[in-house]
């Protein structure tokens, strides 16, 4: 599962989405920053890096055996 967190440090501004294009649409919408966290069924997550607003948001996650950048 992918949580999005946007959030707004200067206006205490934070929200958490489970889809993307919601997410995006609040960054726009609040001038705010977003990060994506890839949670497992066992409890642990892990920190996927920043959400772009254009572009490729897939990233290599640190400690798998991924070959290509994904989620």
């Amino acid at each position: 599962m992918k949580q999005y967190i946007v959030k707004n440090n200067e206006t205490g501004y934070r929200e958490e989405f489970y889809s993307l294009l919601e997410a995006k649409k609040a960054m726009v919408d609040n001038d705010a920053k977003g990060y994506i966290l890839k949670i497992y069924s066992n409890g642990d997550w892990v920190d996927c890096g920043e959400i772009k607003l254009t572009g490729n948001n897939k990233t290599f996650v640190a400690g798998t055996k991924q070959l290509t950048a994904n989620y």
